[in-house]
């Protein structure tokens, strides 16, 4: 090879090794993603958490049932600006539910607990007063964590 196209061959070498560098160092990178929800407040009534990108709710409250048992969470999602109940998993004996709201207005979500997984209602929005209940298995009466 000549000097000439040696020389040539060097350049066209960089000049591809730069290119195929500046392709893998910003293909497929991008800005770390916030995960956003697909609802907000009063939209997310009704919805489940998981489906909403909601949950990275954080437990405000429990409330073990009289006669003991397992307790329910009440958890909230700042991001969403939602509230639900959880529990962990447990005899499917056990009845929890969510409040929003009061009076006419108010709106209960209830769901059983599950041996398999854990469970949770729908969610409630944050912007009205909310509380977790579950029903005692013994007694049949409701306990709730106080309204938020």
């Amino acid at each position: 090879m000549s000097s000439e196209n040696s020389r040539r061959f060097r350049v066209i070498l960089v000049g591809t090794a730069a290119f195929a560098a500046t392709i893998l160092l910003t293909a497929g990178v991008s800005p770390a993603t916030v995960k956003s929800s697909a609802c907000r407040v009063a939209s997310c009534s009704g919805k489940y958490p998981t489906q909403q990108g909601c949950d990275d709710g954080r437990t405000i409250d429990r409330k073990e049932p009289g006669g003991g048992g397992p307790d329910v969470l009440l958890r909230v999602s700042a991001r969403c600006g939602a509230a639900w109940a959880y529990m962990g998993k447990a005899n499917s004996s056990w009845d929890y539910r969510i409040q929003g709201g009061k009076g006419t207005a108010m709106k209960t979500y209830s769901t059983w607990a599950d041996l398999g997984r854990p469970t949770y209602t729908p969610m409630v929005p944050t912007n009205k007063p909310y509380r977790a209940c579950i029903k005692g298995v013994t007694d049949g009466d409701w306990y709730c964590t106080p309204w938020n």
